[in-house]
């Protein structure tokens, strides 16, 4: 049955029920399946098969392997002679190139209703490929399942936006549309024609729809068509005009948004490339102008006396006092008496500033190098600047990059303060900051000092990311996290069997845990034990406890030293800080390793015995190494016992918190036990997978290609 809506319109809408309108059109207008394209959703698919029994060849495209693996499995079993006639393939829907390769003159979109398919970007695909590549028609034809019988008007005023209807309705429970593009027709012709027959059509196929589903028989009375005919009428004559011009305005308003959007990024760019340069150069005018030679001043006299007649009478005095400035040494200093020099920028464009923070440790400094070795790699012409309050700066030197470096607070007299302190450091960063105008600052601290946070705010444009380390004690996070609002991003070094796939929250990017070498890197275990001399079947055990007076017989390390040496198939590694005070240490079987990075060496140790620090104890688990943690629980926000008891409750390692010589001889016993020590060998590997160091460093050198 169909229904006439030919008094809305000059183009006719069929609507109709159950009379195999999709197929019989397509086979009646000599559509043959060599040119006929289907794009599958990822329900059951009929057409295919119908056309194959009416021996014709068709293309059926899906877009994902799996998709394509269940279809091919199901055409299986098909007859042999049925099978040669379908091909199948996987394709990109969203590439006109792609499609359009695939010769035919209709594409028909079948399957399961997905959102997918009614995407604009999809749909304007199509609406290209149809009009401009194969000038042919679209067919649409979807199983009437709830989602699309909630949002059939959706759908169809999708499609609408794109193709002209010519036929729509139901056929064995399935909802077609038959079309061909919009641009068939002239703008002013579809707004006075064609979408009001679209309406009318939609209203009733809503009707049609609800008696389907509530009788499931094809409606029966005439009356019944006269009466919805007259209900589409009303709502088309009432406020159709308007409901068409409002459509069209937000058409015309979304156009014309995307267009300011696009024109606002640009300028924006735009922006701050001009203010770069502009800086750049009034830096260079204030060096020139303040920091001048004699030269510079000579020449500047001389174009002066040319502007008027005064400055020419008193060129001879300028030009001698000049000398007589330069002969004393009185030239190159800044004008407002502070005494200091402006340096001109030489500024490349291509610098990523590194600012760690560090005292008595290496954390801080071992991560960011760790991510700026990685940025090396990644992009060889990036120039890595380190400024850092560590004092080993030959680690930064020995990696090839220039580092500038200012002592920690807590190694000048306890005179000076807090704020003279940070002053300090403010002035240092601004002249590097100056100088090398970097496109990024890469901070690592478990709090920004106030020196830093003001000279980011120096720079206009400088993008600002904080590596910041989790696992602080209750109570801690809160005031850190007031501080985050200085930089535009945070990224968050994981912890040990967390959740740590990468993942973006707001400004927080959380990663994997940062470590500085990667497996494949570590020297090999035989070739450590003979540089060492370690006698056969001896079991190497590394001790790195960081406190504690080795030879005062009650400190924690006396006493594991005493525990470990009871065995006589023990060698014993202690690892010193390159930057802490050495060991007078003469023992048998004992051995002071001072490098950097331990870790290279940790395939050569059978255990490891150490506090839980997050650098330390990361290495530890991602090289797979058995170990006694004896975590730190005295640190001001590190959490170093919640981080032990994960790899003790994974069964990577044994935990003790205030061990004596009873609780280390057991422990040293179970854990060099080969069955216990193969077990949390692989246990401790299963905790730290990936090294997240090389994750931020794409990161980084992804936001410095955004920002140019």
């Amino acid at each position: 049955m169909k229904f006439d809506v030919s008094p809305f319109y000059t183009e006719n809408i069929e609507v109709s029920i159950n009379e195999g309108c999709l197929n019989n059109k397509m086979i009646a207008s000599g559509r043959k399946a060599n040119s006929l394209l289907i794009l599958s959703g990822n329900g059951e698919t009929q057409a295919s098969l119908e056309l194959a029994r009416l021996d014709q060849r068709v293309k059926e495209l899906v877009r994902f392997d799996e998709e394509l693996q269940r279809k091919s499995e199901s055409y299986q079993s098909l007859p042999r002679e049925l099978q040669e006639n379908i091909i199948i393939q996987k394709a990109n829907y969203y590439h006109s190139e792609e499609l359009s390769s695939y010769q035919t003159d209709m594409v028909l979109l079948e399957g399961s209703f997905t959102k997918r398919f009614f995407e604009e970007a999809f749909l304007g695909t199509l609406h290209g490929l149809v009009s401009e590549d194969i000038n042919g028609m679209i067919a649409v034809k979807l199983p009437m399942n709830e989602e699309i019988t909630e949002d059939i008007s959706e759908v169809v005023l999708c499609l609408n936006q794109f193709f002209i209807a010519t036929s729509m309705g139901f056929e064995d429970g399935y909802f077609f549309f038959l079309g061909e593009p919009r641009t068939v027709l002239p703008e002013e012709r579809i707004k006075q024609e064609v979408t009001s027959g679209l309406l009318a059509s939609i209203l009733k196929l809503e009707k049609a729809l609800q008696k389907l589903n509530q009788s499931h028989r094809v409606v029966k009375e005439k009356s019944d068509n006269q009466e919805n005919d007259e209900i589409a009428k009303a709502v088309a004559n009432q406020n159709l005009d308007q409901m068409i011009q409002q459509q069209f305005q937000i058409r015309e308003l979304s156009e014309q948004l995307k267009v300011l959007k696009n024109d606002s990024k640009k300028k924006e760019k735009q922006i701050t490339q001009i203010t770069r340069k502009y800086n750049r150069a009034q830096h260079i005018v204030n060096h020139l102008d303040s920091n001048a030679s004699a030269r510079y001043l000579i020449g500047d006299a001389v174009m002066g006396s040319t502007k008027s007649f005064g400055r020419a009478i008193r060129l001879p005095k300028r030009l001698v006092q000049i000398y007589r400035d330069a002969k004393n040494g009185k030239l190159g200093r800044i004008k407002n008496g502070s005494g200091s020099f402006e340096i001109e920028p030489i500024d490349d464009g291509n610098a990523i500033l590194f600012v760690p923070t560090n005292g008595a440790g290496l954390g801080h400094l071992t991560r960011l190098l760790a991510i700026a070795r990685r940025v090396k790699r990644i992009d060889p012409s990036k120039k890595i600047i380190f400024h850092t309050t560590s004092s080993a700066m030959h680690l930064i030197l020995q990696e090839g990059f220039l580092g500038y470096h200012l002592p920690s607070k807590m190694l000048f007299p306890k005179e000076m303060s807090a704020k003279q302190w940070n002053a300090m450091l403010r002035d240092h960063l601004e002249t590097v900051i100056s100088i090398h105008q970097p496109e990024t600052i890469v901070f690592d601290g478990a709090f920004p000092y106030a020196g830093l946070v003001a000279s980011m705010r120096k720079k206009d444009g400088l993008r600002k990311i904080w590596v910041k380390r989790g696992q602080h004690k209750e109570g801690k996070a809160e005031l850190v996290e007031s501080k985050e609002a200085e930089f535009d991003e945070v990224y968050v070094p994981g912890e040990a069997g967390g959740e740590n796939s990468m993942r973006k929250e707001g400004m927080k990017t959380y990663c994997e845990p940062v470590l500085y070498l990667d497996r494949e890197e570590l020297k090999d275990r035989e070739n450590v034990r003979r540089q060492w001399n370690i006698p056969e079947g001896m079991k190497m055990v590394y001790v790195q406890l960081g406190a504690g007076k080795i030879n005062d017989i009650h400190s924690t390390i006396s006493i594991l030293l005493n525990e470990l040496l009871k065995r006589d198939d023990v060698f014993v590694v202690i690892g010193e800080s390159i930057i802490g005070n050495r060991m007078d240490l003469k023992m048998d079987r004992v051995l002071t390793l001072r490098d950097y990075p331990n870790s290279i060496y940790f395939n050569a140790f059978d255990l490891i015995v150490t506090a839980t620090g997050y650098n330390t104890f990361h290495e530890v688990m991602y090289f797979g190494v058995p170990s006694i943690l004896i975590p730190n629980e005295n640190t001001k926000t590190d959490d170093q016992v919640a981080r032990a008891m994960i790899a003790g409750d994974a069964g990577a390692a044994i935990v003790l918190r205030d061990p004596g010589a009873t609780d280390f001889e057991k422990a040293i016993r179970e854990a060099l036990d080969e069955e216990n020590n193969r077990n949390m060998r692989k246990s401790a590997l299963s905790l730290v997978k990936e090294n997240g160091a090389q994750q931020m460093a794409e990161m980084i050198v992804q936001n410095v290609a955004a920002n140019k």
